[in-house]
């Protein structure tokens, strides 16, 4: 028997005992056992009590937290939703910090706070409890002129969660189908090897079942660190508005601008910290300029249908080639798409511009970009300290946001490097 369930015996008891005292059938044992379920009532409270404070001690104390793909708050108590800079301000230990420094953070006075298991790259979930929380999706065909953010090049690649911090895995580069209609053998013949090449096949009616083949290779990812800070005054620390749009506007920015970077750009061979990215992957398509950049760009999709069916999602550019696209004009100066006024979807060929600023000018990507694998091996940690250089006695505090992880390119053949110009 529990403690809940035996303070609830002894009430039970004990009023019993007072109902029993105000007739003539209380006895000298009923008064002593009124005494002892009386101390044992208040021995049972005392152990509940220590059992509520030390279980209210032990919530305060955070584990390592992996990320995980849905909303659930973390150890530190920072729920997965809202901006990162909100998850941060919504941290117990930011929360704990505020208790204790009601009023502006005085001069030299320590301060330490981490805030665990943040996510930088949050999966929105179909609801309207917080501001801008739906999703909007669109349809082959349906254009939603009310609600059109700018897609980015996060949103459209596969993210998850790893527990490894390397791992060896499959990459494929090419495949072969052979894929046919089969009929039933009528000949069980066992094969005969050809008198020129030594072969060994079957007779034609074997009713043999083609065989594809799937080209590989052994590509190895890792976890990569990626880390940023800033500098921010004690005063900005303690307003939740101030610190919170500044770890959004700055820390996630720069993030998630230098994951997008990795993706297209990084480079073992000249670093071996960072992963390789699409335009240093083995196996990624090439299509080369061709009159101009529409008619390459169509080409690549061409290249992409043939050689590895991919189901294409977008084409990544330049900001200043997307600029480009949007200023096309035929001999009359008429822009060929909607224009300065127009309300179209962006698109090219029919697929959606992304613009990414980590793309080379004249160069763009096309493809399916859910070959790209973004698996988080240490979910993202705000640390906030003043034990830096002189900061204490400045009244200053440097905050960092950190997370790790891991980069893969499944397929790389559903993907083409597009050059634009000559």
């Amino acid at each position: 028997m529990g403690p809940e369930q035996k303070k609830a015996a002894l009430l039970a008891e004990i009023e019993a005992l007072k109902a029993k005292s105000l007739t003539d059938d209380f006895t000298d044992d009923d008064a002593a056992r009124s005494l002892e379920a009386v101390k044992e009532l208040a021995d049972v409270e005392k152990i509940i009590a220590r059992k509520e404070a030390a279980s209210k001690a032990l919530g305060g104390v955070t584990a390592p937290v992996q990320e995980s793909a849905d909303d659930t708050p973390s150890a530190t108590g920072a729920a997965k939703s809202g901006s990162l800079g909100q998850q941060f301000v919504n941290s117990d230990a930011y929360k704990a910090f505020k208790t204790a420094n009601p009023k502006p953070v005085e001069k030299d006075t320590p301060i330490s706070i981490k805030a665990t298991g943040l996510k930088i790259m949050r999966r929105k979930l179909l609801d309207t409890a917080t501001t801008g929380n739906a999703e909007p999706v669109m349809l082959d065909g349906i254009e939603d002129v009310t609600f059109r953010p700018p897609r980015r090049l996060l949103e459209v690649i596969t993210r998850g969660t790893t527990n490894r911090e390397w791992v060896k895995y499959r990459q494929v580069v090419s495949k072969t189908n052979n894929a046919a209609i089969v009929a039933e053998a009528s000949d069980s013949g066992d094969p005969v090897a050809n008198t020129t090449t030594g072969v060994l096949e079957y007779p034609a009616g074997a009713g043999l079942k083609p065989l594809s083949t799937l080209t590989t290779q052994t590509a190895e990812a890792k976890a990569a660190t990626y880390a940023d800070g800033m500098e921010v005054t004690n005063q900005e620390l303690s307003d939740d508005g101030i610190i919170s749009s500044l770890i959004d506007s700055t820390l996630t920015e720069n993030i998630e601008i230098t994951i997008e970077d990795m993706i297209l750009n990084g480079d073992s061979g000249t670093d071996p910290e960072q992963p390789d990215g699409i335009f240093n992957t083995t196996g990624v398509l090439q299509q080369a300029f061709v009159t101009d950049a529409v008619t390459s760009i169509r080409k690549a999709i061409t290249l992409l249908r043939t050689t590895s069916g991919a189901s294409i999602r977008g084409v990544l550019l330049n900001p200043q080639d997307d600029e480009a696209w949007d200023l096309l004009q035929d001999a009359n100066n008429r822009y060929y798409g909607a224009g300065p006024f127009g309300s179209g979807p962006r698109t090219a060929w029919g697929y959606e511009r992304i613009e990414s600023q980590a793309i080379p000018v004249g160069q763009a990507v096309i493809g399916d970009f859910s070959t790209i694998h973004f698996l988080i091996y240490e979910a993202l940690s705000v640390l906030a300290f003043n034990q830096h250089k002189d900061f204490a006695q400045r009244n200053l505090t440097y905050i960092r946001a950190e997370m790790r992880a891991m980069q893969m390119i499944r397929n790389a053949a559903k993907l083409c490097v597009v050059d634009l110009t000559a």
